[in-house]
């Protein structure tokens, strides 16, 4: 299956995906429309897509309760800048992400990338890749797999890996087990990359921050920097050194994008009425700890290109 959608905003592109079974919430931090393009192929206890999309987006919420989401990147340009990052995992061209969905909670992941690459998901079957890793007693593999969120693989695995998904995206997949046989290879002669003092902590950190702005219990209520600050645990520097690095923002105006993306989700699920026009968009508002109406609208018109009362008439 393939996917070309030119979207005009976000939250068209994530209501389009959920159509298509893809329940994934996507942030967009710069504005502007952008493009979007998925190429998909399944087959028993394997499913693989790739993506690419013109502008940097945050996709947070896909998992599932039967799979392991490895995920890695392809350059798209010769570029040392940052173009991944796979649950806080910094992806490079040779990385293998998303390790940790083996432990993780359906729904629970989340990844960034950027228009310089695209990345590829390939979703196995946890219980059969297990299974075939005790059976081949890969126990370093099984070590890296339940330790883990990424590894770096050799040149060799890594472009076989890339061929044989690019093959199997334009022709369909033909062998499941190659994958398995591949992953597992990875998972064996992978290297655990080294980190200098703190920047474990940091990419710990960082998921935090991604799961606490996506919260959607704790959006009714307006955080100040020092609530974050003591929700998290953390200094308001070591907050601001993360987030303006990974999102090139800091936390409440990232925190605020997503809220402000979520309120225009629930305003184009309401059932328009006139009378009530303004009091539905106060009562939006302040569930996504908006108080202010006027503040509201305007940070609203800047990231949308129109009110909410027009995004209210036209749902």
């Amino acid at each position: 299956m393939k996917l070309s959608l030119p979207y005009s905003d976000p939250l068209q592109l994530s209501e389009t995906l959920n159509e298509l079974g893809q329940l994934t919430r996507i942030t967009q931090f710069d504005s502007g429309a952008g493009s979007y393009s998925m190429t998909h192929s399944m087959a028993s206890g394997i499913s693989i897509a790739e993506i690419k999309a013109s502008k940097t987006l945050l996709y947070e919420g896909w998992g599932t309760d039967w799979s392991v989401d490895f995920n890695w990147i392809t350059p798209l340009k010769n570029s040392v800048a940052p173009m991944g990052l796979c649950e806080g995992y910094e992806m490079k061209a040779n990385s293998i992400g998303g390790l940790n969905t083996y432990n993780g909670s359906p729904g629970g992941s989340w990844g960034k990338y950027s228009p310089l690459c695209s990345s590829t998901a390939c979703m196995l079957d946890k219980a059969s890749l297990m299974e075939a890793m005790i059976a081949c007693n890969a126990q370093v593999g099984i070590q890296n797999l339940t330790s883990n969120k990424g590894l770096e693989v050799s040149d060799q695995l890594s472009n076989q890996l890339k061929r044989l998904a690019r093959k199997d995206l334009q022709s369909g997949i033909s062998s499941p087990s190659k994958y398995y046989d591949l992953i597992i290879c990875c998972l064996e002669d992978g290297r655990s990359r080294a980190y200098k003092k703190g920047e474990t902590k940091n990419h710990t950190l960082l998921s935090e921050i991604v799961r606490l702005a996506h919260d959607t219990e704790k959006m009714s209520a307006p955080m100040t920097l020092g609530d974050v600050c003591q929700f998290l645990d953390t200094a308001q520097a070591s907050l601001y050194r993360v987030c303006q690095k990974n999102f090139g923002m800091g936390v409440i105006e990232m925190m605020m994008q997503v809220r402000m993306e979520e309120s225009r989700r629930a305003l184009l699920r309401c059932q328009y009425q006139s009378v009530a026009e303004e009091s539905m968009i106060r009562e939006v508002a302040v569930r996504y700890g908006f108080k202010h109406a006027g503040r509201y609208a305007r940070r609203y018109f800047n990231s949308f290109g129109e009110l909410p009362s027009q995004t209210l008439q036209n749902a």
